[in-house]
């Protein structure tokens, strides 16, 4: 593309749909370690909070709690998380978390292992590694 106009300089945020805005809030701080940033309230409820990660991402996450069901067992987000060794190491957190997550599976782009929210959305922490020639 040489539209200079038309070039991405990067992904500013994500939304997901949650049932409970505070405890998906909490679930991505503890477990995925972002940081809380911004919080939304309606007349009774928190209805929407974005939270920040330190690799750059912001997620924004959002009182749907029909479409969040909807969206169960869905994959909505695939965070890098580097090597074969430090997909290894995000394991062990999530076992010493007592976070369910699937064993590491071979995939098309590397390494994953699926991680349900507690809405059971699913994030994959994934490896960087591109696929070879010889493993499409």
């Amino acid at each position: 593309m040489n539209d200079d106009a038309a070039a991405f300089v990067g992904l500013h945020h994500v939304r997901l749909p949650v049932s409970d805005v505070m405890r998906s809030r909490d679930w991505y701080i503890d477990v995925l370690g972002f940081e809380p940033c911004l919080s939304v309230e309606s007349e009774d409820r928190v209805v929407r909070v974005v939270v920040d990660h330190p690799s750059g991402l912001a997620l924004g996450l959002h009182y749907e709690p029909a479409l969040a069901q909807a969206l169960r067992g869905f994959c909505s987000i695939a965070l890098s998380v580097g090597t074969d060794e430090d997909l290894t190491r995000w394991c062990t957190r999530l076992d010493t978390l007592g976070v369910g997550h699937s064993a590491p599976t071979q995939g098309h782009l590397g390494w994953y292992v699926e991680v349900p929210d507690p809405d059971g959305l699913v994030i994959e922490l994934h490896t960087t590694g591109q696929p070879s020639a010889d493993e499409a």
